[in-house]
């Protein structure tokens, strides 16, 4: 349901500043805005994206845990994609994604959720299995004790 007034809010809302403006400063400037945020966002990303797969290649070479700059990537190229959409608020959230603490903050936000969803989720293996821990004596009679049951075999 949520997905669902987001992409009805949203077109809205850009609509609205779209008008208001546009009215402001007119046409021309709010087309020339939009191009120039267009341009700015593409810079800015492939710059970001540069560095972190540099990072990422450092990590990966260094056998280090590579989900950071991964998951930073995913948000820098999220953030691609805001500032290449016509509109103001998508630029201004766009660009928030390009700030690496606003960045670093929100991917905290997400792993703590995906690593509560898992954790929440998991199973532990033989979860259904009951241990029991114990000591022992072996007991086992010898061969040519009364008590082998099979002594009879052995004649």
């Amino acid at each position: 349901m949520w997905l669902f007034i987001l992409f009805f809010t949203v077109p809205v809302i850009e609509i609205v500043l779209f008008i208001k403006v546009g009215s402001a400063i007119g046409l021309i400037p709010t087309v020339f805005v939009i191009l120039i945020t267009a341009l700015a966002g593409t810079f800015f990303v492939k710059q970001q994206a540069s560095q972190l797969f540099d990072l990422f290649k450092r990590k990966a070479g260094n056998l280090e845990d590579p989900s950071e700059p991964i998951g930073h990537g995913v948000l820098v190229l999220f953030a691609g994609a805001l500032l290449l959409t016509p509109g103001f608020f998508t630029d201004v959230f766009g660009f928030l994604l390009l700030i690496p603490n606003f960045r670093y903050w929100l991917f905290r936000k997400i792993e703590k959720r995906f690593i509560h969803i898992k954790s929440f989720n998991k199973e532990t293996p033989n979860q259904h299995e009951t241990i029991y821990d114990a000591d022992y004596t072996d007991i086992t009679p010898n061969a040519g004790s009364p008590w082998n049951k099979n002594k009879h075999l052995k004649d």
